[in-house]
């Protein structure tokens, strides 16, 4: 059995979306200094690093359905410059009843410069590839990239993230598939359980057996 993390690192340096601040660690308590213990306080958004994300009325982080985080998955290889559509996912040969999808494309390679600057070219799921997933009964799609929706026009009215989450699939982000091939994996996805949340980072782990 191999297991892949394939979360990011939450470091004070690392990409975030525009308007949206890093991490920051802050020592509060010092051994050094003569306290007890250390204790440092750590502070970010909750979609920082591999997060879980929601539209209002929707499943808030703490509701989640646990069979949608704990499960056989399928990785895809898009290696298109564009973004993943329902007629690639028809040619996909995806196992019948695949109930979670991860999608390694092109933005994996990033990642091997975790402070690498922000970036809109990045490849996606569009809105038919959206809309197969709900067609086809799945549970939860991730992407390695900060968004799996479309930059530019195709995100007006954002019709990936209303297809999926009004469907009540769970959508995870900026995972790092550099270390992991195409094929079936058991994902172990465990968000932070913040109450009421819109999102929480996440650690992802694919079992490989």
């Amino acid at each position: 059995m191999k297991i892949h993390d394939v979360s990011l690192v939450l470091r004070p340096d690392m990409v975030t979306w525009p308007g949206e601040p890093p991490p920051r660690v802050e020592p509060l308590k010092r051994i050094a200094r003569g306290d007890s213990n250390n204790v440092s306080i750590v502070t970010f958004g909750d979609h920082t690093g591999t997060p879980l994300h929601f539209i209002e009325g929707g499943n808030t982080v703490d509701k989640l359905p646990l069979d949608a985080l704990v499960g056989p998955c399928r990785v895809l290889e898009f290696e298109g410059q564009g973004h993943v559509s329902g007629d690639w996912l028809d040619t996909a040969k995806i196992p019948k009843d695949t109930e979670r999808l991860l999608f390694k494309t092109r933005n994996s390679a990033r990642w091997s410069n975790p402070i690498a600057a922000f970036t809109r070219d990045f490849s996606s799921i569009n809105a038919s590839g959206a809309k197969w997933c709900v067609d086809h009964g799945v549970k939860l799609v991730g992407i390695d990239y900060l968004s799996i929706e479309p930059q530019g026009p195709e995100k007006a009215g954002y019709p990936v993230h209303n297809t999926l989450l009004r469907a009540g699939i769970v959508i995870i982000e900026t995972l790092d598939l550099r270390a992991v091939s195409p094929g079936s994996y058991e994902l172990v996805c465990a968000p932070l359980k913040i109450l009421d949340g819109d999102g929480a980072p996440a650690r992802v782990f694919l079992i490989e057996r």
